[in-house]
């Protein structure tokens, strides 16, 4: 589907999750978030590979407690602090808002991003593409 691909449909998917987000922050309702693990997420400091290794595909993450308390968005990251494992080592969680799936409160699904899913086309891919079409040549210093 090539909705799906389309950068301003993308956009709107981000805008929508942010808002999302916010409101739960702002109206303290407490929620969890499926997160595509595929690129986009960080951790800050990096959590042993032991843990860090038990992260499937998809992950779930419950933004509760303190976590909650710490929880903010800053342009297009969302940004809270967790426990992990069982010696409950403190990391601060960097992820894109483009890679958040579902939000969830309780039992119920409240938010789907369709697009997280979705392999984003690079921009390294398009500035290669750029570099190999023979008419660009004039752009560039011999």
């Amino acid at each position: 589907m090539k909705l799906l691909y389309n950068s301003k449909y993308r956009d709107l998917m981000v805008k929508q999750v942010k808002e999302q987000l916010l409101f739960l922050l702002q109206n303290s309702i407490e929620f969890s978030i499926v997160v595509h693990m595929d690129s986009g997420v960080d951790f800050n400091p990096p959590l042993p590979e032991e843990i860090s290794n038990t992260f499937k595909e998809y992950t779930l993450f419950a933004i509760g407690g303190y976590t909650f308390k710490s929880a903010f968005v800053e342009n297009n990251t969302f940004i809270f602090e967790a426990g992990f494992g069982p010696e409950n080592i403190g990391s601060r969680v960097y992820v894109d808002i483009d890679r958040i799936l579902q939000i969830v409160i309780g039992e119920n699904i409240i938010f789907i991003n369709v697009t997280a899913s979705v392999e984003k086309e690079s921009v390294k891919d398009s500035f290669e593409v750029f570099l190999n079409n023979p008419r660009n040549k004039k752009f560039f210093k011999n």
